[in-house]
Formats: C-alpha cells, sequence, structure tokens
C-alpha cells in the first residue's frame, strides 16, 4: 500500500480524537517507531510503498490509538528535555511543564556536589534531567510502584547518569537517609471530582494513583512533602513542587506555616500558577512570611 494512503487513513480514523496537525505527528512518530522511515520520506519519496509486513504494526497502533491509547504508550517512549525515554502504562507521560520545573531548579542553583531527592519520579524524567546537568550530584529517586521504579532505573542506565532507586512512600519518613539539599516532587495533585472531566487518553489510560489526590483531601500530598522536607531536607535547603492551578495560595500557606522562607510561586507557560519553592532556614533565621 502506497504510505500516503495509509496516512490519509489515520486522519480518516483518528479524526475525532485529535486535531488534523496533531494526526500528523502521531502518524509520523508511529512510523518512525515501527519502521525507521524518518519523519520527512514522503517529501522525498510521494510515491513510497510498504511491503505487507511494515504495514501491520502501523495498523496496529491505529487501532490501538482509536481506544484512546496514549502515543507514547502505543510506542513506548515519551521525550523530555531532549532525553527520550521509556514510557509505560506504569508512569505518567513527561509533559512540557515539568520540564519548566527543572528548568526552574537548574537555573536557580549550582548543586553539582549535593545530595537530590526526587519524591514520586514516575519515569525518572527530573531525576535524570538533574543527574545528566549535575554528574557530581548523588541523585536518588523515590517511587512507590516498583513498575514505574523499574522504567527509572532503565530510563537512568541507558542515559548513562548515577541515580539511586528507592522503592518507598512519600508519606512515610525516610529510614536512616542522609539530609538532602534539593527536596523535588511532581505528586499526584489532581481532585478525584476533576478526573471526568480530562481526556480519555488521559483519564482512562495513564496512572490513577499518580494522577489524582483524594477528592477530600486534595493536599494530601503536599502534607506529606513538607513532612519529609521537616525530617530530611538539609537546613538552607530548598523544597521545589509542581502544583495544581488552584491551589497555589493553599500550598505556599501550608509551606510557610510549615516554617520554610523565601516561597515564591512561578507560572507554567500556559499562564497557570504551577510550581511553587521553599527553602529550608538555617539555624538562627527567623521566620518571615511572605
Amino acid at each position: 500500500m502506497l504510505l500516503r494512503e495509509i496516512k490519509s487513513i489515520y486522519h480518516q480514523e483518528l479524526r475525532e480524537h485529535y486535531p488534523a496537525e496533531e494526526i500528523d505527528s502521531v502518524f509520523y512518530e508511529v512510523l518512525e517507531v515501527f519502521t525507521g522511515l524518518p519523519r520527512f520520506v514522503l517529501g522525498l519519496e510521494p510515491g513510497k510503498i510498504l511491503a505487507k509486513e511494515a504495514e501491520t504494526p502501523l495498523f496496529e497502533a491505529l487501532s490501538r490509538l482509536k481506544q484512546h491509547v496514549p502515543v507514547q504508550y502505543v510506542t513506548g517512549r515519551g521525550y523530555f528535555l531532549g532525553m527520550t525515554l521509556k514510557v509505560t502504562p506504569a508512569v505518567l507521560i513527561p509533559r512540557p511543564e515539568t520540564e519548566e520545573l527543572v528548568a526552574w531548579i537548574t537555573h536557580s542553583h549550582d548543586f553539582s556536589n549535593s545530595r537530590l531527592l526526587d519524591l514520586g519520579t514516575g519515569s525518572g524524567c527530573i531525576a535524570i534531567a538533574l543527574a545528566r546537568h549535575w554528574p557530581g550530584a548523588q541523585v536518588c529517586a523515590l517511587e512507590l510502584s516498583a513498575a514505574a521504579l523499574e522504567v527509572a532505573l532503565e530510563n537512568a542506565r541507558n542515559q548513562e547518569v548515577k541515580m539511586e532507586g528507592c522503592l518507598a512512600d512519600m508519606c512515610q519518613p525516610l529510614e536512616g537517609a542522609a539530609p538532602f539539599d534539593l527536596m523535588v516532587s511532581n505528586p499526584p495533585y489532581i481532585p478525584e471530582g476533576e478526573r471526568r472531566s480530562l481526556d480519555a487518553h488521559v483519564r482512562d489510560q495513564e496512572p490513577g494513583a499518580a494522577l489524582f489526590a483524594p477528592e477530600d483531601a486534595p493536599l494530601a500530598y503536599y502534607h506529606c512533602l513538607l513532612a519529609r522536607a521537616k525530617e530530611s531536607l538539609r537546613p538552607g535547603g530548598w523544597l521545589y513542587l509542581e502544583i495544581h492551578r488552584d491551589y497555589a495560595a493553599p500550598i505556599a500557606d501550608l509551606l510557610r506555616a510549615g516554617g520554610l522562607q523565601e516561597i515564591q510561586m512561578k507560572k507554567d507557560i500556559f499562564g497557570n500558577d504551577r510550581f511553587l519553592r521553599g527553602r529550608k532556614p538555617v539555624s538562627g533565621e527567623t521566620h518571615q512570611p511572605l
């Protein structure tokens, strides 16, 4: 079959699921992964014909896409700060907003020889990006899901960075851990009440345990993270968080009440309140509410 005909079928079958320009992106991503053909192949060979064995995985992928499976789970890969990472249904798909969180950290500090902890690491995207930026840092990735931690460790090996994995619950004390200079987390923060408003490929496909906070306690994981900062963050160390846009003020109040200083909120590229940071005071510093 002509490759351009297969592309046309993708547009016909997926037009109720994606905008036209996104279908092009999805098609070429699937094409590259399953056939090895470059994205510009139709520009060079408009009459390109695929053999039957090359067509089959493209139509199998199309079937999964029609069932709202994200293209990243279909291809098994996602992208984060120039890295190609393995993704499976055990982990959240890395998002551009989280790239902004990492950029805020790396542009604000020098943690070259420091201890860094990513709580709820998922695919490992945050921890691995930090380990790439500061090869001399001791980076630990904490994750409750064994399947997710396995993905994160595989990604670390593929990116050739040093990263320690820790199978643990962010809502439990970190037994025996030396203090950290940085703690960072993108915890579950979407209220259960918003589940039905999400796109099906997010709501029904990505791991709910990594997406949703309890309906009656939307700040539950931030209480846990503040507790871990009190226990295991070095005086003068920083806590960085990704947050729900509707809870920026109460989370900032929580950090402030917990004794952190220099609380600062940052918007994401879409103009939403998305990130917070605070510093643990050193001995003798006075608490200065902002």
